[in-house]
């Protein structure tokens, strides 16, 4: 009896144990993640402070390079440098235009070259061209696709078997 009464005793203990924990270790997860996404808000926000700080350092940066070839009188260097990067843009422009051209068709394409427009104009035109030119998108064969082909011939000339998947085509064409 004694035996009983100690085992019933155990298990008692063991599933008040078991209920009590749960409770806690619900409340304690979600606990965690609200720390967790605390910190990572956190974290967030110090990135794109520290992003912000070195791009006003980088332009001070540049700022005072330039003032100091002013004062050094190096000013073909610092002309050189805008030289540079003037030939960069100009040959991008050139490049995204031609590009842009080609989109064009022939017969348009001079008419729209001599119009002499700007780079954001043009692609503005060559979006809107490519728009209404485009076709409507159809439904594409899909590799491993079974196929039925239609019939072509007339009907007095078609076999037995051919005029039975004739009616069968116009059948589910209807269903």
């Amino acid at each position: 009896m004694l035996e009983e009464q100690s085992g019933s005793e155990s298990q008692e203990v063991v599933e008040q144990g078991v209920q009590t924990d749960t409770p806690d270790s619900g409340q304690h997860l979600t606990d965690t993640l609200n720390q967790e996404k605390a910190y990572s808000q956190k974290q967030r926000q110090r990135s794109q402070k520290a992003e912000a700080e070195i791009e006003k350092l980088t332009a001070r940066l540049k700022k005072i390079e330039e003032d100091s070839m002013v004062e050094q009188n190096k000013y073909k260097e610092l002309w050189e440098q805008d030289k540079t990067d003037a030939e960069w843009a100009r040959g991008y422009k050139k490049n995204r235009k031609a590009s842009l051209l080609e989109k064009i068709p022939e017969d348009k394409r001079e008419k729209i070259n001599k119009m002499n427009l700007n780079l954001d104009a043009l692609e503005l035109f060559v979006e809107e061209m490519t728009d209404t030119n485009s076709p409507k998108e159809t439904m594409k064969a899909v590799p491993g696709q079974v196929s039925t082909p239609t019939m072509n011939k007339p009907y007095k000339d078609m076999t037995e078997q051919e005029r039975k998947q004739w009616h069968t085509q116009v059948l589910d064409s209807k269903n």
